[in-house]
């Protein structure tokens, strides 16, 4: 009866991190493994858990047990790309090892998720979860917590709704401070304390939001890109500019609309700016991605293949928000539901129709090309 040690790591962290191909398979491939991660992460804890596999390898060897030791990977898109990333590679190990059970080593992260995948498959007989020994002192656990939020997944689990609730309360306390002082005009700023929560809950939640996303780094590169552009003369800037105006434009549309709305409710003052703004908007973006087009075009001579799967989106998801919202104003305002639904159901129907036209486009030029790289 032969036992397989299995170290899984649902993230790929491994894999992303040093590069290596996976499954890991024997002793020894997993001990370089392990001594990669470590030196290239020495905080991360899938290192621990191969060492652990290692280690539970070693004792029941020495017990003279049929043991194999190997490590699998998921994806660091977690969900159902990582999880079938996952499962094929166990059924690959599993084709090799020809194990009748598994001893499963995790660091208890996502035990909950890879149980039932590793269980359909092969029996397991034990489950070690590894956990990482730490002082008990106040400065260790704050410096746990900081690490694990710099982490990507804590922080898009963890800090990501934080600060788009922040960044929500906020933008609405100030459309609600803005619309006040154009009614009241200056007895409106009394408030200035609950304008200074509303703020500084804004800025938070766009500070955190952008910590996330590393906003900083991504803008500093899109300002050399602008300056190389304004070297070259590269054909997207003006397009871009252009899509900015345009969307500012907009903007400007959309709040002179709501000017004259004095005595409406915040929900229509909502709808009737989004209405009046998304087809600038939508405008905006497209005029930008054709920029980028024309420029792909000209240098790598090239057509950017999803260009059309975002028009596509664009208009799928403006016509299908359209007849929704459309709908809402109408029966806020009392209208018959018989005279409101055909309309409503002609916007949905066809932004599901573009959407649909758009991924079987998308589908069969992706299609193609890979059919012309095989014959290549």
């Amino acid at each position: 009866m032969k036992t397989l040690i299995l170290c899984v790591d649902r993230d790929d962290d491994i894999g992303s991190k040093t590069g290596l191909e996976t499954p890991i398979i024997g002793r020894k491939a997993n001990l370089e493994a392990a001594i990669a991660l470590g030196l290239e992460d020495p905080e991360d804890s899938d290192t621990n858990s191969i060492f652990s596999a290692i280690s539970t390898y070693d004792e029941l060897k020495k017990d003279g047990e049929d043991v194999e030791v190997a490590t699998v990977c998921g994806s660091q898109s977690i969900g159902y790309k990582s999880d079938l990333k996952l499962s094929k590679e166990l059924d690959g190990v599993l084709e090799i090892v020809e194990a009748d059970s598994v001893i499963m080593i995790s660091d208890g992260a996502e035990d909950e998720y890879i149980i039932p995948i590793v269980s359909s498959k092969v029996n397991i007989s034990h489950v070690k979860t590894v956990y990482i020994k730490q002082s008990e002192s106040v400065e260790n656990i704050y410096y746990m917590l900081v690490k694990t939020l710099q982490e990507d997944k804590a922080k898009k689990k963890i800090l990501l709704p934080i600060s788009l609730a922040l960044i929500v309360y906020g933008f609405f306390g100030l459309i609600g401070l803005a619309w006040d002082l154009a009614i009241r005009g200056g007895e409106a700023l009394t408030g200035l304390s609950g304008f200074g929560i509303v703020m500084i809950s804004f800025v938070l939640g766009l500070y955190i939001f952008g910590r996330i996303h590393d906003l900083d780094r991504k803008f500093y590169n899109y300002y050399q890109d602008l300056k190389n552009a304004i070297s070259t003369a590269a054909v997207w800037l003006p397009f871009t500019i252009v899509g900015i105006f345009v969307v500012l434009a907009g903007g400007a549309t959309g709040w002179d609309a709501i000017m004259d709305m004095q005595d409406e409710t915040p929900l229509i003052l909502f709808l009737t700016f989004f209405q009046s703004v998304i087809w600038w908007w939508i405008g905006g973006v497209l005029i930008h991605e054709l920029g980028q087009v024309i420029h792909m075009y000209m240098t790598q001579s090239k057509i950017k293949r999803s260009f059309w799967a975002i028009v596509t989106s664009l208009l799928a998801i403006t016509f299908i928000l359209w007849g929704t919202f459309d709908y809402i104003e109408r029966m806020i305002y009392g209208e018959e539901v018989t005279s409101v639904l055909p309309m409503v159901a002609i916007y949905i129907a066809l932004g599901l129709s573009i959407a649909i036209l758009g991924g079987l486009t998308h589908k069969a030029v992706k299609d193609g090309e890979d059919e012309e790289e095989e014959g290549e």
